[in-house]
């Protein structure tokens, strides 16, 4: 649950890249439609504005085809922003966009997890003032550890 005291006031977004159906999937879907992802990415972005969110959009890349799921490059928290080291191979290069973005956002250094640790968005899930880390092929102790240490202020 969101606490109700907290407003979101901004959000960072990348729409899906030409290269979209190339990204990592687990399920047996077929490939992904890029014309529909593009037109709901594009929904969502005027949900948010209509919502009076200032929305900072990171350019398409297409050599990363999963940067549209930004969430999975850095956390968020009433902390702060702490940039996450994804397990996949093919996301590493995410963060280096999200990092300048975050940056000039919050003016400031933005942490991040380092080897040998490795944490993806995904497996974070935050409910009030609990964070919960789940370990997965792409979150592992040694980032899950840095990250509980970073939440804590260690």
């Amino acid at each position: 649950m969101i606490d109700p005291a907290v407003r979101f006031t901004r959000a960072l977004v990348c729409p899906p890249a030409a290269s979209f159906a190339n990204g990592l999937t687990h399920a047996d879907l077929g490939p992904p439609d890029l014309a529909l992802a593009r037109a709901q990415h594009a929904a969502y972005v005027d949900a948010l504005r209509r919502l009076g969110i200032a929305v900072t959009e990171l350019p398409a890349d297409p050599a990363y085809p999963d940067s549209t799921f930004v969430e999975d490059t850095a956390i968020v928290t009433a902390k702060g922003a702490i940039l996450c080291r994804p397990g996949a191979p093919s996301r590493s290069g995410e963060v280096y966009s999200m990092h300048a973005a975050l940056e000039r956002l919050l003016v400031h250094e933005v942490p991040s997890i380092t080897a040998p640790g490795t944490v993806d968005g995904g497996d974070i899930c935050q409910a009030g003032n609990h964070v919960f880390i789940g370990l997965s092929a792409r979150t592992n102790d040694a980032g899950a550890d840095q990250l509980a240490r970073w939440l804590h202020g260690k």
